[in-house]
C-alpha cells in the first residue's frame, strides 16, 4: 500500500513537473513578444539593459506587464514628445527579451528595431561603472563565450560591412551626459574615449546599437540620430540609477532637438623637412561649428601617437613638439573630436627626414689655400 501511495505521488509530481514547465516555457516564450506599440506619430527612443541594475531602472519604461506592473510611463514622457520604450531581460534569471546569448540578442534587436524604428538607443549594462559612458564599440571575430552553445555570435564578427576590429563610436552627447549627471548625482560619471566595453554582451549591444545608427542616420522617415553604451556599476542603488538613467534621456532629448556637426579638419603647419633627432614644433587647429572644445588625434607616421590630446579652445593653435628619429618620409595624420565625440576628417601633412646630418664641418686646408691664393693675387696685382 505505501508502496503504491509513493508510485503515485511520484507519478503527480511527474506531471506537475511536466505542466509547470510547459506553462512557463510558453509564457516566457510569449513574453518576449509582449510589448505594445502606441500608436501617436511621435518618435521611439529605445533603451536595453541586461544585468542588475539596469533592466530595474529602466523598467518603468517597459510595456511588458510582467516586468513593469505598475504601468508604462513612456508615452510622451515628461511631455517633451517622445515615447520611450524599454527591453531587458527578466532581472535574476535573465531569460526572455534580450537573454544573455549572442543569438537571442541578435534577432530580438533586429525585431524589436524593425518594429519601433528608433531615432536613439541607449544601452545599459553592468560593469565598472558608476556611470562609465562607452564611446568605442568593436567588430570582434572572438568574444566571450555565453552560456549555450555556440557559445559565439553567429555571424561573427557581426558586421561584414567593415573589417574585423572596426572601432564604431558613440554618437550620444556624451561629454554632457557626464557633466548633467555629476552636476546632480553623487556618482562618478565619466566618458571612456580610449577603452572598450569588454568584448561580451555588453560590447556586442553596444556594437549593434551604434551600427543600427549608422545605417539608418540618414534615413529620410525614420532616421536613428543617437546611439551608444553606459556600463553601470551593480551596487548602484536602483534609485539613484534610476535618476541617472532619466538625465541621461533627458540630455539625449535635448541632444536630437540641436542637431551636432563635427568640427572641422585640422589644419597642420610646421616644417615639412628636418634632421634625424632634432624636436620640431608643429601646430594643429580646427574650428568646432558650435564652438565646442576640441581633441586631437596625432598619428606622427613613426609609431608615435598623441591619443586624443584636449581639451583646446576651438579655432585655438595647439602646439606640440615632435621628434623623429630615424629618416624617412613621414605622414603626419590628424583628426579633431568634439566635446560630444563628433569627428572631423582626416588632415595630413608630409614630412621628410634625411638618412644623414647635414655637415658643417669646415675643411681647413681648403680655406688655408684659399686665403693664400687670394693674398698671393693681390701682392701680384
Amino acid at each position: 500500500m505505501v508502496k503504491k501511495i509513493i508510485t503515485v505521488g511520484i507519478f503527480f509530481l511527474l506531471i506537475m513537473t511536466f505542466l509547470s514547465t510547459f506553462v512557463m516555457g510558453h509564457y516566457l516564450e510569449k513574453k518576449i513578444d509582449d510589448y505594445t506599440l502606441i500608436e501617436n506619430d511621435l518618435p521611439n527612443i529605445m533603451l536595453t539593459g541586461y544585468w542588475n541594475p539596469t533592466g530595474q531602472m529602466i523598467a518603468p519604461f517597459s510595456t511588458d506587464p510582467y516586468l513593469n506592473p505598475d504601468g508604462w510611463e513612456g508615452e510622451n514622457w515628461e511631455g517633451r514628445g517622445y515615447d520611450i520604450y524599454s527591453f531587458f531581460p527578466t532581472p535574476g534569471s535573465y531569460n526572455g527579451t534580450f537573454e544573455v546569448d549572442y543569438q537571442n540578442t541578435w534577432a530580438d534587436f533586429w525585431d524589436i528595431t524593425s518594429q519601433i524604428k528608433p531615432i536613439a538607443i541607449i544601452s545599459f549594462g553592468a560593469g565598472a561603472g558608476p556611470w562609465e559612458i562607452e564611446y568605442n564599440a568593436r567588430n570582434l571575430d572572438s568574444w566571450v563565450n555565453d552560456y549555450n552553445p555556440p557559445y559565439q555570435p553567429s555571424p561573427c564578427p557581426p558586421d561584414d560591412t567593415v573589417p574585423t576590429g572596426h572601432v564604431r563610436h558613440s554618437t550620444l552627447p556624451v561629454q554632457k551626459i557626464e557633466d548633467a549627471v555629476n552636476e546632480n548625482i553623487s556618482i562618478n560619471a565619466w566618458v571612456d574615449w580610449n577603452g572598450n566595453p569588454g568584448a561580451f554582451l555588453c560590447e556586442y549591444m553596444a556594437y549593434l546599437g551604434m551600427w543600427y545608427q549608422s545605417i539608418h542616420k540618414n534615413d529620410s522617415s525614420d532616421p536613428c540620430q543617437l546611439s551608444g553604451f553606459i556600463h553601470v556599476v551593480n551596487s548602484l542603488p536602483v534609485e539613484v540609477a534610476m535618476e541617472a538613467t532619466k538625465i541621461t534621456i533627458r540630455v539625449t532629448i535635448d541632444g536630437l532637438y540641436f542637431e551636432n556637426y563635427p568640427p572641422e579638419a585640422p589644419i597642420i603647419d610646421g616644417p615639412t623637412n628636418g634632421i634625424i633627432d632634432t624636436a620640431y614644433n608643429y601646430t594643429f587647429n580646427s574650428i568646432d561649428p558650435e564652438n565646442d572644445d576640441v581633441y586631437y588625434y596625432i598619428l606622427w607616421g613613426d609609431g608615435h601617437v598623441e591619443n586624443w590630446d584636449g581639451p583646446h579652445l576651438s579655432g585655438e593653435d595647439f602646439e606640440i613638439e615632435h621628434t623623429y628619429t630615424k629618416s624617412g618620409k613621414f605622414t603626419i595624420e590628424a583628426k579633431a573630436r568634439d566635446s560630444n565625440g563628433y569627428e572631423s576628417n582626416w588632415a595630413t601633412l608630409e614630412v621628410t627626414i634625411p638618412r644623414y646630418k647635414p655637415s658643417y664641418k669646415i675643411n681647413f686646408l681648403y680655406l688655408l689655400s684659399e686665403r693664400f691664393s687670394k693674398n698671393y693675387l693681390k701682392e701680384c696685382f
